[in-house]
């Protein structure tokens, strides 16, 4: 089962700081940013072995975040 995360916490360690920077500059509130991110990288988490199979998994990261942000304004 460890092996289906594999590297996500080094992922997450090294772009989380970056990811939270996106996140705040799309939602304008630390809360909802710090909502978004997780909810992001929970998603992420559980498709992690498909998305990371290139070894760059932040496009698809990224593009969950940008969604979930856009939902909130919805």
């Amino acid at each position: 089962m460890a092996d289906r995360y594999a590297g996500f916490a080094e992922f997450v360690d090294a772009r989380g700081p970056a990811l939270m920077r996106t996140a705040s500059l799309l939602t304008r509130d630390v809360g909802h940013a710090e909502d978004a991110l997780q909810e992001a990288l929970t998603k992420a988490a559980l498709k992690w072995r498909s998305i990371n199979r290139d070894g760059n998994p932040e496009p698809y990261v990224r593009q969950v975040l940008y969604t979930v942000a856009i939902d909130r304004w919805r």
